[in-house]
């Protein structure tokens, strides 16, 4: 099987009907992304500035609302489109990818109109030919205890860790696919600092899956081991980047698209 992996599109939609090229030119069978579908903006920076303050998130009301409008058009656009490339694909969302119920309304709805799209965030979806089991957890995770799921998604490691323990009664291997890196070079690479957490390490040694794919670290983009667990990150979308995974071989390419022309 082929899987076209992708991660950060961070609201750079030109970049999706390249993505239905790739598609069809090489071949894949499934497509993962593993979130941030949305860019930054004003959410965000309030939340943020919130945290180094330890005061409440500065945002107008009117303000807040109209962004989150605005998210939900990028993220019914996006799955929208999901839905028209023909192969499964399994979706966890990311740090910037707020409000949660927002999110994962567009993704649930689009699962009844387009039954290809999977939102995989604390679920799983099995694949017996491939004797897989596709299952995610999205967002940041944090080892400091914040939980945030309307500015942007950040959920404690205990979440993470109990979010799984279905995976005891699943008989396919797993498949990870996470949001947040474990904490291992290259593939937590974020503007020179390892942003990493060791909870998502542990949680690869317990479940053993044969693969696990992450994002948020933008210069991540690579390949490590964890036991016998191939981690990918396959680079942000936004910048073009992609990576293709053959699970017969166990092969990673990694790829870039050309700049969108723009009319």
């Amino acid at each position: 099987m082929r899987v076209l992996l992708l991660s950060d599109l961070r609201g750079a939609v030109e970049r999706i009907p390249q993505v239905r090229e790739v598609v069809e030119k090489n071949g894949i069978h499934a497509v993962i992304f593993a979130g941030n579908v949305i860019g930054e903006d004003e959410r965000v920076h309030a939340f943020e500035k919130a945290l180094e303050t330890g005061t409440g998130p500065d945002i107008d009301d009117v303000l807040l609302k109209e962004l989150e409008d605005k998210a939900v058009a990028e993220y019914e656009a996006f799955f929208d489109q999901l839905g028209t490339l023909g192969v499964p694909v399994f979706v966890v969302p990311g740090y910037l990818d707020a409000p949660e119920r927002l999110f994962l309304q567009a993704a649930l709805n689009h699962e009844v109109v387009a039954p290809d799209v999977h939102m995989v965030h604390r679920s799983f979806v099995p694949m017996p030919s491939e004797n897989l089991a596709i299952t995610g957890f999205g967002g940041a995770i944090t080892s400091t205890g914040e939980r945030e799921n309307r500015l942007v998604l950040m959920y404690p490691d205990w979440e993470a860790l109990f979010a799984f323990e279905f995976l005891r009664h699943v008989k396919q291997t797993p498949f990870f696919v996470y949001h947040t890196p474990p904490r291992r070079d290259p593939v937590d690479r974020d503007h020179g600092r390892n942003v990493g957490k060791h909870v998502v390490d542990e949680l690869i040694k317990t479940y053993r899956p044969r693969y696990a794919v992450v994002g948020m670290a933008r210069e991540g983009q690579g390949t490590t081991m964890i036991g016998t667990t191939l981690v990918i990150n396959p680079g942000p979308l936004y910048d073009g980047h992609y990576a293709i995974l053959d699970t017969h071989t166990d092969k990673v390419t990694f790829e870039r698209l050309p700049e969108p022309v723009h009319a």
